[in-house]
């Protein structure tokens, strides 16, 4: 063989491999399923159709969402599709994608402005709707910075932090606490305002007014008169309702694609909205 044959063929080659590995990578690419977990045959999805990441950043996100496919599947979309109720549309794309399967989802809507997580099945357990509202309260400044990669990564973080039974910050529940705080400390002032036992200004009045007092030469003892009021409580009587003659209750939508309240006492949701409601929550960015 001659030398110009050798590198003839060397050359095909060469052309032959990098037409295949850009095959693949071009598969890889369109695929929105990055990577799937060999024990437990959960998947990463990550779809990125609002373009917030560049393709070295998919891949570092993809590591970093690696670990919650020991809970579920899990996946990261971004979109650029006007909703009404960002949970009720990250509830349709979750089961468009996992069905009736473990799954979580996190959203950046930019249309809307909206981050959203929710979830299904054993993640459900853990991320709940406040925990959902409280991650996306946490990385909502990242998103309002631009740093959407930041923004995921941290929020798939704090998912697995709690899939693992571990606390995250959730300043939404330490400012509820304040609140109610400050309310019963205001109940409690308001209380010994008016307390004869703790105010001396009332405590003297009240003293005051029960002396007897004296009229055309005779002393005379206040008379205390107490109003009774007769209340009447009307209660509706109650009716129930049967579906299909079975007397089995069902549900017919989920309240805000989130933690199915509106299914009646008892009902397992199995059939709420079609596919399962799970939990969720959103914060605007």
């Amino acid at each position: 063989m001659t030398r110009y044959k050798f590198l003839k063929i060397s050359l095909c080659l060469f052309c032959l491999a990098a037409v295949m590995m850009f095959s693949a990578l071009s598969v890889n690419a369109a695929s929105p399923i990055k990577y799937t977990n060999s024990e437990t045959g959960y998947k990463v999805v990550l779809i990125d159709d609002a373009n917030l990441l560049t393709f070295i950043e998919e891949n570092n996100l993809t590591e970093d969402m690696k670990p919650l496919t020991k809970y579920g599947n899990i996946a990261f979309w971004t979109t650029t599709d006007k909703s009404y109720n960002a949970i009720e549309q990250a509830r349709l794309k979750r089961k468009e994608l996992f069905n009736f399967d473990s799954g979580c989802i996190f959203v950046i809507n930019m249309e809307i402005r909206k981050l959203t997580i929710q979830s299904y099945g054993n993640i459900n357990q853990s991320v709940t709707d406040s925990i959902a509202r409280s991650i996306t309260n946490n990385v909502s400044s990242y998103a309002t910075s631009k740093n959407y990669y930041t923004c995921a990564k941290t929020a798939f973080e704090q998912i697995n932090t709690v899939c693992e039974k571990k606390h995250i910050s959730e300043s939404l529940k330490i400012s509820g606490y304040v609140v109610i705080s400050l309310m019963l400390g205001l109940i409690i002032a308001i209380g010994i305002a008016f307390s004869k036992r703790q105010n001396p200004l009332i405590r003297s009045y009240a003293v005051e007014s029960e002396r007897p007092y004296h009229i055309n030469g005779t002393f005379r003892t206040p008379v205390t008169v107490q109003y009774v009021k007769q209340v009447t409580e009307h209660r509706p009587p109650i009716t129930y309702s049967s579906s299909g003659g079975g007397g089995s209750i069902g549900c017919s939508s989920c309240s805000s694609g989130s933690s199915c309240s509106s299914c009646s006492s008892g009902s397992s949701c199995s059939s709420c909205g079609g596919g399962g409601c799970g939990s969720g929550g959103s914060s605007d960015f």
